[in-house]
């Protein structure tokens, strides 16, 4: 399989490991992002080149809410914060920080899975001021995804 490299937010890595961990069928979504074609260049090559941006990724491409480089949708779960790209960028440099990752690294997938358990393990601190249920159940499916995904492409974490 030709080894490409795309751009991607570090959570939309783990949301695309929660949905795997849903056992969600990935399609494509109402806004027109690329979460399903994303999802399925890492359900399908673990060697997939990732780096980790702190900006729109190629999740972004193609999203009604993607203009001029910038996310312009707004966040509806919470009161500090109302648009959804300076929400996401806080969210990505407490993900990088915890799981000592650094801005433009290019990792794959096996290597993301594998500092999956400091996401894990920082997982209140990174979502700190959501729903408490929404994030323990984001945690539930994280480890389902993260056992998943390390079964699919045979390796451990």
């Amino acid at each position: 399989m030709e080894n490409k490299q795309i751009d991607l937010r570090i959570h939309h890595f783990f949301d695309i490991i929660r949905a795997f961990g849903k056992e969600s069928i990935i399609t494509p979504h109402l806004h027109q992002h690329s979460f399903h074609k994303i999802a399925k260049l890492i359900k399908v090559d673990s060697n997939l080149k990732i780096k980790i941006v702190i900006r729109c990724d190629s999740v972004c491409e193609g999203c009604i809410y993607y203009k001029n480089g910038c996310c312009k949708d707004k966040v509806d779960h919470r009161k500090d914060f109302v648009f959804k790209e300076k929400f996401n960028n806080h969210i990505d440099k407490r993900i990088m920080e915890k799981c000592f990752i650094n801005k433009e690294e290019v990792l794959t997938p096996v290597k993301l899975c594998q500092k999956g358990k400091l996401y894990l393990d920082n997982i209140d601190f990174i979502y700190s001021g959501n729903d408490l249920w929404h994030t323990e159940q984001r945690k539930k499916d994280v480890i389902k995804g993260l056992k998943y995904y390390s079964k699919l492409h045979n390796f451990s974490l």
